[in-house]
């Protein structure tokens, strides 16, 4: 649940890369847990992932899409935009986080997250550096899990 720091206000979270919609339900939920009502949004290259999505949200369902992001146009803006960074090969990473960026309406956040694998004693990658790297402010930063196996990164546009 760490995600939900980077919650500030009510508003429309599109997760990139929903797969199943599990994430987008639960940010909802923990939203609601701090007083923010968020209405959820998602699209994912497969089909049937998206249907589990809209299955899973049923009261949302045309919010969730079978698109690929790199050559979608959304023709509209979200108040939140929420991907992995790993959505994208790490040359892309900058590119990915702009092409994002444009998404996101007026004062609403981008946010990036990244996990780790404990189970290969992997970490996570920082972020908030890689934010700042691309020339985005990072507007602020948490994490989850032990050792600090997720990590998370947002920026106001």
């Amino acid at each position: 649940s760490p995600i939900v720091d980077a919650i500030h206000r009510d508003g429309e979270f599109l997760d990139v890369g929903c797969a199943n919609g599990l994430l987008a339900e639960d940010v909802v939920i923990w939203a609601a847990e701090h007083g923010f009502a968020l209405t959820p949004h998602g699209i994912d290259l497969g089909a049937r992932l998206v249907d589990l999505a809209r299955q899973r949200l049923p009261d949302h369902r045309q919010n969730f899409h079978v698109a690929d992001a790199w050559g979608w146009d959304p023709k509209r803006k979200w108040t939140f935009v929420y991907t992995l960074l790993d959505l994208s090969p790490k040359e892309l990473w900058c590119d990915w986080l702009h092409r994002l960026s444009t998404w996101v309406e007026p004062e609403g956040r981008l946010i990036i997250g990244a996990y780790g694998a404990s189970s290969r004693g992997v970490q996570p990658t920082d972020v908030a550096d890689v934010m700042e790297e691309c020339g985005l402010q990072t507007h602020g930063s948490s994490h989850g899990g032990d050792p600090m196996m997720a990590r998370f990164a947002w920026s106001e546009c």
